[in-house]
This record gives C-alpha cells, sequence and structure tokens, in this order.
C-alpha cells in the first residue's frame, strides 16, 4: 500500500477528503470524526474499527445554530404573545381605560417569564436535571438582564403595537378582529416552522460524510458508525457487519 493511503489509528478529526481518490485506503482504528469523505474513490477502503461522528467542533457549532434557532423561535412566539395580550386587553377593557404603560408592564413581566424558561430549559438541555443547581443562577441573571435591556425594546414594540391596535379599535372593532386574526395563526405558523426547523437541524447534522462517494467492496468492520451521512453513496458489497450504525443516512 501506498504510504499517503495508510491512516490507520490516527486521530484524522475535521479533515477533509472531498473528492479524492483514496481507494485501498486503510483507515482502520482511525479517528474520522467529522470528516468530510463526499466524493471521494473509496473502493476496497479499510475502515475497520473507526470512530465517527461529531467532531467537537461540529458540536460547538451546532449547539451555537440551536441556540440562535431556539432563541428566534423564543422571540417569535414572544412577541405573538405580547401582540396578543395588547390586543386581548385593548379589546375587551377599551383603549379609554387601558394606556400603553399598563400594556408595557404586563409585557415586562412576560419577557421576563419567557428568558427565564428558556434559560433554564437550555441549561438543563446541556448538564441534565442535576444542572438545577446551575440553571437558577442563571436564570436569575437572565431574568436581571432581560428585564433590564428588554425594557426599551419592549417599550418601542408595545407603543407601535398598542397605537396600530388602538387606531383599528376605534375606526371599527370588527375590522381589527378579523385583520388581527388573519395576523395571529401567521405568526403561531412562523413560531412552529421555526421549531420544526431547529428540530431538522439537530437531527440532520451530520458528523462524518460520505455522500456521493464509491465505497464499492469498502469494510466497516467492528465500526462505530454514528451520524454518518451514507446519502447518494455506492454501497455495493460493503461489508457493515457487524458494525454499530446509530443515528445514521443510508
Amino acid at each position: 500500500m501506498s504510504q499517503n493511503l495508510n491512516f490507520a489509528n490516527q486521530d484524522l478529526r475535521d479533515r477533509s477528503f472531498k473528492g479524492r481518490n483514496l481507494v485501498g485506503a486503510d483507515f482502520s482504528g482511525a479517528d474520522i470524526r467529522g470528516c468530510n469523505f463526499s466524493r471521494a474513490q473509496l473502493k476496497s477502503a479499510n475502515f475497520d474499527n473507526v470512530l465517527t461522528g461529531k467532531s467537537q467542533r461540529q458540536t460547538v457549532i451546532s449547539s451555537i445554530i440551536s441556540f440562535v434557532m431556539a432563541l428566534m423561535v423564543a422571540s417569535t412566539a414572544m412577541i405573538a404573545m405580547i401582540l396578543l395580550i395588547t390586543f386581548v386587553i385593548s379589546f375587551i377593557f377599551g383603549t379609554a381605560i387601558v394606556n400603553r404603560e399598563i400594556v408595557y408592564w404586563v409585557a415586562i413581566v412576560l419577557i421576563v417569564v419567557f428568558a427565564v424558561s428558556f434559560a433554564i430549559t437550555f441549561t438543563i438541555s446541556f448538564t441534565g436535571t442535576k444542572g438545577i443547581f446551575v440553571a437558577i443562577p442563571i436564570s436569575l441573571i437572565t431574568a436581571f438582564t432581560s428585564g433590564l435591556w428588554g425594557s426599551t425594546f419592549t417599550k418601542i414594540l408595545v407603543v407601535g403595537a398598542f397605537n396600530a391596535i388602538a387606531r383599528l379599535l376605534r375606526f371599527n372593532g370588527f375590522v381589527a378582529l378579523l385583520i388581527f386574526l388573519a395576523i395571529a395563526p401567521l405568526q403561531i405558523f412562523g413560531s412552529l416552522y421555526l421549531f420544526k426547523l431547529l428540530i431538522n437541524i439537530s437531527q440532520v447534522s451530520t458528523g462524518t460524510k460520505f455522500q456521493y462517494a464509491d465505497l464499492t467492496k469498502a469494510s466497516f468492520d467492528q465500526a462505530t458508525l454514528v451520524n454518518c451521512d451514507f446519502s447518494k453513496a455506492i454501497m455495493d458489497d460493503v461489508n457493515l457487519q457487524p458494525s454499530q450504525i446509530l443515528r445514521s443516512k443510508l
């Protein structure tokens, strides 16, 4: 075997072999977490006892993406709730009785509740149920910062929403109700779509990639195949026995 095709027992995490000619290469016992073998020529390649899946770098990036997406979901749902509360209070009690300050403080409480819930959920998702003691101080800090920093944002949002809703209610309450019923479902579906997108990203997030690779007669004997993507790969006479396959696309 050519020396440059001998990768046995090496730490190859996050390396890219995309499109390379690796016919007969030996990766046995190697750590190939985060590697990209897309469109590579891997006929008769040896992947016995390899370790696949997400690398630490991929896990960090995936966590950041999940955090941003989760924050978008929570923000969208929170804004929808603020608009809903503004409309309901104004519709029931009338804009003559209800003022912006009342709605503003209701919205501030809602922001703090959303922020604390988000902090607890996200912290526990990483630390497990035992991480509740970590989540509590994080939640208190989040409650303070969201109430402090969120006040300006909330005031702008509430003022705009309240003024718009108040004008509509003064013009025609029935028309205002119809418009709100048309807008509210869009906000709800938007939140659900972002939530579904977040779940798909977390599920599809791949560690080791073999898309469109030619794996004819390759061997994965005793390999641990976790978070691998073999979509569109040529898998003729591939030895996958008795490898362990978890959360992989074949």
